[in-house]
């Protein structure tokens, strides 16, 4: 299975179709440098995805997913052109929503919107509870560096 974690508010202006565009996501330096790379590279920016194996489980795929955003889409297979990007992340150039297996979301208030737009793909909700914190970022008073608390 492939899992995509987005935050709801990006999966609304996204909705139908999952792609990589810059009008949705504000980006850091490095993101943007990213983005550049792989256009350059495999001729689109992707967007990416998780894949599940006996060596990164479901579970693992969920949490790493749940870390980004509060709605986890889970596809049986992905579309043509696909590319690896590492042993675990695939990249899509654009991927149908509604071709998702099943999709969580760990927001209740969430789940009306999801069953409208997706009727016939099953809501699951908690109580799956992820074993991942999500990271915090703080800034030391004393020399104003910015530090990832994961």
């Amino acid at each position: 299975m492939y899992f995509h974690g987005i935050p709801f508010i990006h999966l609304k202006r996204q909705y139908p179709v999952f792609q990589s565009t810059d009008e949705c996501w504000q980006r850091t330096r490095l993101q943007r440098k990213d983005a550049r790379h792989l256009m350059k590279k495999v001729g689109f920016e992707p967007v990416h995805l998780l894949k599940s194996s006996p060596s990164y489980p479901i579970r693992t795929c969920l949490d790493e997913c749940l870390h980004y955003g509060d709605v986890v889409f889970a596809f049986p297979t992905l579309p043509f052109p696909r590319i690896q990007l590492s042993p675990h992340e695939w990249g899509v150039r654009s991927l149908p929503m509604d071709t998702a297996r099943w999709v969580f979301c760990n927001q209740s208030l969430h789940v009306a919107w999801l069953n409208d737009h997706f009727p016939l793909i099953p809501i699951v909700t908690p109580p799956y509870k992820s074993n991942r914190k999500r990271g915090v970022i703080y800034r030391n008073k004393n020399d104003g560096e910015t530090y990832n608390n994961y």
